[in-house]
């Protein structure tokens, strides 16, 4: 790091000197365009070129030999990428097959849509500017998605309902909050101007992602649960479902209170408190967990599953704390 002094020149210009040997590294010489750019946050960027459109302005996805599972998968990691256009091209011409999985991909994806198609290509173009997306909103949305995702599976193992397939269907709602989560995040990393337009600073963006991510995954443990119980035709053990119902609302509590932490800017106790109930949840599942191997084998596979993912939900909702904690420290 080098320090300048600020100078004020003429009728009030404020000038600072750039350092020689940076100069000299990017060929800048007396009389060249810098371009500055001002953040929320009080810094101040300086480039020697502006570029005449962004990195992530277009990108082409070939689809020779493709599959149309691959096509989709291509175009998520793409849009997720944070790309404004993206051009998914097949020199042969784009198989039916293709067409339906980007079809039905772009219409699950928050803000894009196919603007331009022929039959070699097609086009899907970002509708979204950063100002209109709010990552605290996102975030608090996929919070009370993935919770009331895993609540329900909890019922249904639990036989308090028959109702599972909208908590299937909201694991697709899950993961389309996180892409566009993803997908801001991601331009923030290349694009200078997408963290003042999300009206976020850079630790925060960083911890909602990280705490999004968490979330996403624990929407996924509840779809998880949901089908391992869809499966089976096997009567469990009252005794055992009511103990392993209780051990996954005890994951759960854990989940919103590190989360609500995060939201709300709670303090450190709050993060430790979570921290200590995510040991509990994860020691009281493991302990039951080892008592299964008496069980029927069936009965055993069936638990072992939800356990797993009850341990899961709750070392994710530890992660959240974590988040919670250095939030809680850096703001005392």
């Amino acid at each position: 790091m080098e320090t300048r002094k600020i100078q004020k020149v003429g009728g009030g210009t404020y000038t600072v000197s750039i350092p020689v040997q940076w100069a000299k590294n990017h060929d800048i010489e007396a009389g060249k365009t810098a371009y500055l750019y001002t953040h929320r946050d009080g810094s101040l960027v300086v480039r020697w070129n502006e570029k005449d459109h962004s990195e992530l302005a277009t990108t082409g996805i070939e689809l020779d030999d493709t599959a149309p599972e691959v096509a989709e998968r291509m175009l998520v990691a793409a849009y997720s990428a944070g790309f404004k256009e993206i051009q998914l091209r097949n020199s042969e011409g784009l198989s039916s097959a293709q067409r339906r999985a980007i079809d039905t991909c772009t219409r699950g994806l928050t803000g894009v849509e196919i603007n331009e198609e022929s039959t070699h290509h097609v086009t899907v173009q970002g509708l979204l500017d950063a100002s209109d997306v709010s990552i605290v909103q996102s975030t608090t949305q996929l919070q009370y998605i993935a919770l009331s995702m895993y609540e329900a599976a909890l019922g249904f193992f639990a036989g308090e309902t028959t109702e599972s397939e909208h908590i299937i269907t909201r694991d697709d709602e899950a993961d389309r909050i996180f892409r566009l989560v993803s997908r801001h995040f991601n331009r923030s990393l290349l694009d200078l101007s997408e963290l003042d337009h999300l009206g976020i600073t850079r630790p925060q963006l960083f911890e909602y992602y990280g705490m999004a991510r968490q979330l996403e995954r624990i929407a996924d443990h509840a779809a998880k649960i949901t089908r391992c119980v869809q499966r089976t035709e096997y009567t469990l053990s009252e005794e055992l479902v009511t103990e392993s119902r209780a051990i996954g609302e005890n994951a759960r509590q854990v989940v919103e209170d590190a989360s609500n932490a995060v939201i709300n800017g709670g303090t450190t106790g709050v993060a430790h408190s979570a921290l200590q109930d995510c040991e509990n949840v994860v020691q009281a599942a493991r302990n039951l967990d080892r008592s299964l191997p008496d069980r029927p084998p069936r009965e055993a596979y069936i638990l072992t599953r939800v356990l797993d993912s009850i341990i899961r939900t709750a070392e994710y909702g530890g992660n959240i704390a974590e988040i919670a904690l250095r939030i809680s420290l850096r703001d005392q």
